[in-house]
């Protein structure tokens, strides 16, 4: 019982401590979240506070939570080393989801750093990402940033081609910040293309979408007035460009150390010129020069090109890696077909050999068959001839004898006896000893005459009769005996026979000739 509750005590210490894990770990972001603006170098201390507790399941959302810190505070160089860890790691639990966050991240670092061609990449890859899941609002901010890339390499067409792409999103969708976003960026697009009339009606349109919907989203106005004074100021209208110059301001924390600050001090100091108000362009001037000193750009500068030249190794590698795999892969499925196709020829042989000694033996069966019926008819010739040689010996006997007891009635005047023997000698003799021949060799021969009359037309029957005897290989002396003619008569017949057929010369034999038929 004492070891049950112990390892229970065990476990419930086991999951507080991993729980408390978590708690720090989330603190120290908090707590670095709360501090970035106004002190970075502690902000940072907190990120590897955090770092250092932080579980190895959880170091991917602990990546895209820094990354978004070191954005804030314009940190490019460390964001962008995150975010290659990020991507690593997502890569690694295959979450495709988070991936598309990472490439959005290196995508916007990357334009920040007047990257754009890298950046159109990342933008390409969450675009398609976003258009597979049906995210309108992440669509719409992909091809908003992909014609803000396009716009700094001074590719104005395609520029306007992404953002007006994403103004035909907002037709099923509807987000007023977002949209002011979009309009903003085709007003300055259009002052780009000097077409001045068209771009001051996209700004004002998302001024007044913002005012019209009491949007109080910071970024979403900055960008508008922002864009707004650039507009004025570019254009020389000193009223209107110190009014959004200032009003700018409103939306930027006065003593920030980033870029939109140095952007909006920039346009305030120009404001001020054009108002011929040197003493606030001079102030104006010195805060934005201490500003970028601040930002120390040119290190950060190398600091990033040794990252991104870091990241751009590791992904040829991943590159060169996915190639040998593709290549081994294609190996492996060419080895795969050879191998089948080398089962399927065995196959296809021992199919088509069992299929030949079948065949084969379908063919000896067919011909033992064949043998067999011609033993067969064979034998049944044999016991024809038999028979019809027999039955003419018979007929001979009783016809000698019916002669002899003829002449013996003679010689006798009580001939009733006699008459008794020749009428029973009469019954028991065949008459039609030839027909009875005829009909047991058609048995044999069911097509003989048939065939033999259409190819010889013009045969008698007693042609027919001696052709029938010449199939069956009789001998002359044979066919004599049973047509009761001499061998000579017969010797005869087949001579004219022969020249019916028009074998007369010819060495073929009539024999031979007449097994066709």
């Amino acid at each position: 019982m004492k070891k049950k509750v112990f390892f229970v005590f065990l476990f419930l210490n086991l999951i507080n401590f991993y729980t408390a894990q978590e708690k720090s770990y989330a603190v120290y972001i908090d707590s670095a979240n709360a501090i970035k603006y106004k002190n970075g170098e502690k902000a940072n201390l907190y990120i590897q506070k955090a770092k250092k507790i932080v579980l190895e399941k959880d170091l991917g959302d602990f990546y895209l939570k820094t990354i978004q810190i070191f954005i804030d505070i314009n940190h490019f160089d460390e964001a962008l080393e995150y975010c290659t860890k990020a991507h690593h790691a997502f890569i690694e639990s295959n979450n495709p989801e988070k991936l598309a966050i990472v490439n959005s991240y290196f995508a916007f670092i990357y334009g920040q750093l007047n990257d754009p061609q890298r950046a159109i990449i990342y933008y390409k890859k969450t675009l398609d990402f976003y258009q597979n899941k049906n995210d309108k609002a992440r669509i719409i901010k992909s091809l908003n940033n992909l014609g803000n890339a396009y716009f700094s390499l001074s590719k104005y067409d395609l520029s306007q081609y992404y953002f007006q792409k994403s103004l035909v999103v907002f037709k099923d969708y509807d987000d007023p910040a977002l949209k002011a976003f979009v309009m903003s960026n085709l007003g300055k697009l259009f002052f780009s293309k000097k077409q001045y009339v068209q771009s001051e009606k996209y700004l004002l349109e998302a001024k007044n979408i913002l005012e019209q919907n009491k949007i109080t989203d910071v970024d979403a106005n900055y960008n508008v007035i922002y864009n707004l004074a650039t507009f004025y100021v570019n254009r020389k209208e000193p009223v209107k460009a110190l009014l959004y110059a200032k009003k700018a301001g409103e939306f930027i924390e006065e003593k920030s150390v980033d870029f939109d600050n140095i952007k909006y001090l920039d346009n305030l100091y120009k404001a001020y010129l054009l108002n011929d108000d040197y003493k606030s362009a001079a102030f104006t001037f010195r805060k934005y020069d201490s500003i970028r000193e601040m930002l120390n750009i040119e290190e950060k500068a190398v600091n990033v090109e040794r990252i991104k030249a870091q990241h751009e190794y590791e992904l040829k590698q991943k590159l060169t890696s996915l190639k040998q795999e593709k290549k081994n892969l294609i190996y492996i499925i060419i080895l795969i077909v050879f191998l089948l196709i080398v089962v399927i020829c065995i196959l296809y042989t021992i199919n088509y050999r069992n299929k030949t000694e079948a065949l084969n033996l379908e063919k000896k069966l067919i011909e033992a068959r064949e043998k067999e019926l011609e033993f067969d008819n064979h034998m049944k010739e044999k016991l024809l001839v038999h028979q019809s040689m027999e039955q003419q010996k018979i007929d001979s006997i009783i016809k000698a004898t019916l002669e002899k007891v003829n002449t013996l009635k003679t010689k006798y005047e009580d001939t009733g006896d006699i008459t008794e023997i020749v009428n029973e000698l009469k019954v028991n003799s065949k008459p039609n000893t030839w027909d009875d021949f005829e009909y047991h060799f058609l048995q044999i021969h069911e097509s003989f005459y048939k065939n033999l009359e259409q190819k010889h037309p013009g045969l008698t029957n007693y042609d027919k009769r001696l052709a029938a005897m010449l199939k069956l290989r009789l001998s002359t002396k044979e066919i004599s005996n049973l047509m009761n003619v001499t061998p000579k008569t017969i010797e005869n017949s087949r001579t004219r026979l022969r020249k019916k057929m028009n074998l007369t010369n010819t060495k073929e034999d009539l024999s031979k000739y007449l097994d066709d038929f």
